[in-house]
């Protein structure tokens, strides 16, 4: 008979751990460091479920659609760079994620995609009509 334990890190705790590291990230404490002070003081099996659920939360993200939106943000999006990006908006928080899954189109809202000045911002190109990233060329 298999052995059930009730597990520390759901979900719900998952984006706990996320706000908590964002809300004391600042210039001295960047969130990955943040996120790594936190994390320390948790329990080894803490730690392999919180594993856990920031790999099937990457996996959710895992989409073409995504992809050509990160494509257009970035002028580019290797392999290497699309798992960087999706762990990059899961650190935006859970609101952030849940818009982007629902309409990746939203992220033209991201403040830092607007403040960078980023076509993907300017134009709100739609991602809806292909699923394969391709460039995308603006102006004539």
């Amino acid at each position: 008979m298999p052995c059930w334990h009730a597990r520390a890190v759901d979900i719900g705790t998952f984006w706990d751990i996320i706000e908590t590291a964002r809300a004391s990230a600042g210039q001295d404490s960047p969130f990955h460091e943040s996120l790594t002070d936190h994390l320390a003081t948790l329990g080894e099996q803490d730690i392999v479920e919180y594993r856990e659920c920031f790999e099937k939360t990457l996996g959710v993200l895992y989409r073409y659609d995504l992809w050509a939106v990160a494509y257009l943000i970035g002028a580019g999006c290797p392999d290497d760079g699309f798992i960087d990006f999706r762990a990059a908006l899961i650190a935006q928080g859970r609101d952030w994620y849940q818009k982007a899954a629902a309409s990746p189109d939203s992220l033209a809202d991201h403040v830092a995609v607007a403040r960078a000045g980023h076509p993907a911002a300017a134009t709100r190109c739609s991602t809806r009509r292909s699923t394969t990233p391709r460039p995308v060329r603006f102006g004539g």
